[in-house]
């Protein structure tokens, strides 16, 4: 590829200051050359296998494109998205920047680099225009030496300007421009940062209204200002307009103000456990004991014998059913959670990730716990296409996410899917899994020769076999060692009655 070779880490102590520089230039050659040819492999399969004319496609229930993206993103361990955005940058490298694409071949240009170049040229719409942009690229690259970010984004955009003033991206105006996100990367886990812009007006009435409610509780409420601020606007959002007191003081009207409802359900697997008698936690411990030296089939449950999973299913469903009904519940589902006072996991949450245990209390306040239980290893399939609650509960805790490789749709927002159709397949953990919609279809209708097939195993394992042959397993989501669901308790907070 290149004369430079880049030295085995074994090397690597004996050899000087200056070669290591070189060693780790010869690296990084080595590596941007690589990333072309893989760009170059994803862009041949993906030209290839989308060739088809676009009124052949209008029916389709998966798109090819859809289809190849997500077989690329199983070959190389990475989501849909990262395969879509690199296929697409391959495809603009070999056809629309034949001589970048060159450089970056031969390791002399960075992915990072490629990466603004494709995004920076992609308004030019002129294939003559293209072409003089990419040839006198591809003879400046190498000149600019080391530029910022914002000064390569800079000189790039000079260069089209001369070109094709048209394609020049030009800076969105963030003023007028309003948004709302939840979540940043660097959010703790449990928590998540709300981020908006609003028009000036509406960002001082709600100011205003956020202060007045912080300002509503009597002196003797023990919060700061800070946590009022935060519940009076945890409160806008569930559609209150006032601030519970909580000073415990009988003769304060504020007391009794309206609090947030808690109307939905969420799925927590938590390392907890309620509050029961000494006695009690050593029989759960004495329970846990017993998992660990005996694992049950199912590797992915917590054990139990089949008297105990029969009762405990017999409630599920009961509550279960009293939850479609409408009817009110018995208040001896509620229970206080404690955290175990040692090696105590964090929660993961579904959707939301982990939250320390710490905080996960505060977030159980005033809900109804119920906790989820293995079926079983012997249980019996149930008699109907659609599991019921309990199973579809279960199924869902046990799985986490998505089961198609690398995706990580919470289970929560997933369809339930028979790996063996029904009424072949019987409705039953063995033969029940998770998948998102759009997977969900793509194992459907995308059939045959040149389709996905499934092979699902009694723990939850899934075998996937892709259109070319190649397989890969996805394992269920708490087996995984992030949450165990053998040993630990699975909660669902419901509505508190």
């Amino acid at each position: 590829m290149f004369d430079e070779s880049v030295p085995e880490p074994a090397r690597l102590a004996g050899l000087s200051a200056a070669e290591l520089i070189d060693a780790a230039r010869a690296g990084a050659r080595a590596e941007n050359a690589a990333c072309a040819r893989k760009l170059a492999v994803m862009a041949e399969i993906f030209t290839r296998r989308t060739q088809l004319p676009a009124q052949d496609r209008e029916d389709w229930w998966v798109d090819p494109e859809a289809a190849v993206l997500a077989e690329l993103a199983a070959a190389q361990n990475i989501t849909a998205g990262l395969a879509s955005s690199q296929t697409h940058r391959g495809v603009a490298l070999r056809d629309r920047l034949p001589n970048v694409f060159a450089l970056f071949l031969a390791g002399l240009i960075s992915d990072l680099l490629a990466r603004t170049i494709v995004w920076r040229t992609a308004l030019i719409t002129d294939p003559a225009l293209m072409a003089a942009v990419d040839a006198e690229l591809a003879a400046q690259i190498t000149t600019w030496g080391q530029l910022s970010a914002a000064r390569t984004e800079l000189a790039i955009d000079a260069l089209v300007d001369r070109h094709d003033p048209d394609g020049v991206r030009s800076t969105k105006n963030s003023q007028v421009c309003r948004t709302l996100e939840f979540g940043i990367p660097v959010d703790s886990p449990g928590l998540t940062t709300i981020w908006a812009r609003i028009f000036a007006g509406d960002a001082a009435a709600a100011q205003r209204r956020i202060d007045d409610m912080a300002h509503s509780v009597c002196p003797d409420d023990p919060r700061t200002l800070d946590d009022r601020r935060i519940e009076a606007y945890t409160a806008l959002l569930a559609g209150i307009t006032t601030l519970t007191c909580h000073c415990g003081n009988d003769d304060c009207e504020a007391t009794a103000a309206p609090r947030p409802g808690r109307d939905t359900t969420i799925y927590v697997l938590t390392d907890t456990t309620t509050g029961n008698t000494p006695a009690a936690d050593q029989a759960d411990q004495n329970t846990r004991d017993r998992n660990e030296a005996e694992p049950a089939t199912d590797t992915t449950g917590k054990a139990k014998n089949e008297n105990e999973a029969a009762r405990e299913g017999e409630r599920e469903d009961a509550a279960a059913s009293e939850d479609r009904d409408g009817t009110e519940q018995t208040p001896a589902a509620k229970q206080n959670v404690r955290p175990h006072t040692a090696q105590c996991r964090s929660a993961y949450v579904f959707g939301a990730g982990l939250a320390p245990t710490a905080l996960l209390e505060a977030m159980c306040e005033g809900a109804t716990i119920r906790e989820i239980t293995h079926p079983g290893p012997d249980s019996a399939p149930e008699p109907r296409y659609t599991p019921s609650p309990a199973l579809a509960a279960y199924i869902r805790c046990r799985d986490l996410t998505c089961r198609f490789p690398h995706c990580d749709t919470p289970a929560t927002l997933a369809d339930i899917d028979h790996t063996v159709p029904y009424p072949v397949g019987p409705t039953h953990p063995s033969n029940l899994k998770t998948l998102c919609r759009f997977h969900h279809l793509l194992k459907t209708f995308w059939l045959g020769a040149t389709g996905w097939r499934d092979r699902q195993y009694p723990d939850g394992t899934i075998e996937w076999t892709a259109p070319t042959g190649h397989t890969y397993t996805t394992y269920p989501g708490s087996r995984l060692g992030l949450t165990p669901f053998g040993g630990h308790r699975v909660r669902r907070l419901v509505p508190s009655e």
